[in-house]
């Protein structure tokens, strides 16, 4: 049989392939895409490879493993795998794994036997919690708390994609986006990683700036509302500004040390941007070229483009424009609370804050749980 290097199994242990899964840069992007649009076939092998990567990252508590814990892992992922063929006389169809993840995994085919997750899950936790000694086992449990994991949300719907961040900010993917960020506590920046089109709406925290990378371009923002277009097929990033003050500069020419000195500074630096101000950056010459202001008409699909001005609004109303520029579904009291007014001015802020300022004036409350908000309260009288 002729050896396939971009088999599952083989895209799961390539260095280079898990680089671009858990650190994505320009240059690692540009590669995979363009094999993706060059092998549109290998596209569900790559997906599912892409998340192996980052369960095996989390169950370990680390982003990979060194060369001997991977050859010992593997030694025994691949001895399940011999022995699930000798057991099976006649070719199985292959199995549709589904998989749910209160991140918005998508729905996944599996382009080989579901005992290959089962057999990464066990391998981790036989080799760090059952054939580890004891100092290596306390080394992992230490790590496992310090180490964070990255996160992967890919849009392949064609609706947006809300995606609350742990600071509180909320970030609308478009169709065909991917953010990448970790939960870990950074205490000099908030970062993500951006390929697509989002609205990022930012918690102020002057401590702590907020960074967007998207192919060598870095948006920085201490708190703030703005819209990133950084899709694949563009030769140009735009980035345009709703609210507040947000500063672009290119990171392409910058070595590792002048990177962390930009990057570390609480202040803004590069060309700065404020409302209804955008700018254009050519990915090939790195070049920005401000641009003339846009037309802001209100939208109810397009979160960038709504007011969120209230002014006497039947609480109905607000909710039915958070459905709909957020893609998420209110479950409230219709009858108790959907005639309550609301005079509220909520251009900007993430959505978390819209729904306190908004609980707070019908003395409820809220709880979220993936693409669902249910509001509880007595109403209004």
């Amino acid at each position: 049989m002729k050896h396939d290097p971009y088999s599952l199994t083989e895209l799961i242990r390539n260095e280079e392939f898990i680089a671009w899964v858990m650190h994505p840069d320009e240059l690692s992007d540009r590669k995979w895409q363009a094999f993706l649009e060059k092998h549109p076939g290998k596209r569900s092998t790559v997906e599912s490879a892409r998340e192996y990567v980052i369960l095996l990252a989390k169950d370990t508590g680390r982003h990979q493993p060194d060369q001997k814990q991977s050859d010992r892992m593997w030694s025994v992922v691949e001895s399940h795998m011999r022995d699930d063929a000798q057991k099976t006389a006649e070719p199985e169809k292959v199995p549709v794994l589904r998989v749910t993840h209160r991140h918005g995994w998508r729905w996944m085919r599996v382009a080989a036997s579901a005992a290959l997750i089962l057999s990464i899950g066990s391998v981790s936790y036989w080799f760090y919690y059952k054939k580890a000694d004891g100092p290596l086992r306390e080394a992992a449990a230490r790590e496992s708390t310090k180490i964070p994991y990255t996160i992967q949300k890919y849009n392949d719907t064609d609706m947006p994609m809300t995606v609350l961040l742990q600071d509180g900010s909320s970030v609308v993917l478009q169709p065909g986006g991917r953010l990448s960020y970790s939960e870990g506590e950074n205490k000099k920046r908030r970062e993500v990683t951006l390929t697509g089109k989002a609205f990022f709406e930012i918690v102020k925290n002057k401590q702590r700036p907020f960074l967007v990378y998207s192919y060598g371009l870095a948006t920085k923002v201490l708190g703030t509302s703005f819209m990133i277009d950084a899709t694949s097929e563009n030769k140009d990033i735009k980035v345009e500004v709703r609210t507040g003050t947000v500063s672009v500069f290119s990171i392409n020419n910058l070595d590792k040390t002048q990177k962390e000195a930009v990057l570390d500074k609480p202040e803004l630096e590069g060309i700065t941007l404020k409302h209804d101000e955008r700018i254009a950056f050519s990915k090939e010459s790195g070049k920005i070229v401000q641009l003339s202001a846009p037309i802001a008409a209100a939208s109810d699909k397009d979160v960038s483009k709504q007011h969120f001005v209230f002014d006497e609004t039947p609480v109905s109303e607000v909710f039915r424009l958070l459905e709909s520029a957020y893609n998420v579904r209110i479950v409230y009291d219709r009858e108790k609370m959907g005639s309550c007014p609301l005079n509220a001015t909520l251009i900007g802020q993430p959505l978390r804050e819209k729904l306190e300022v908004i609980c707070n004036a019908l003395d409820a409350q809220y709880e979220m749980a993936d693409n669902q908000i249910t509001i509880l309260g007595k109403g209004c009288k």
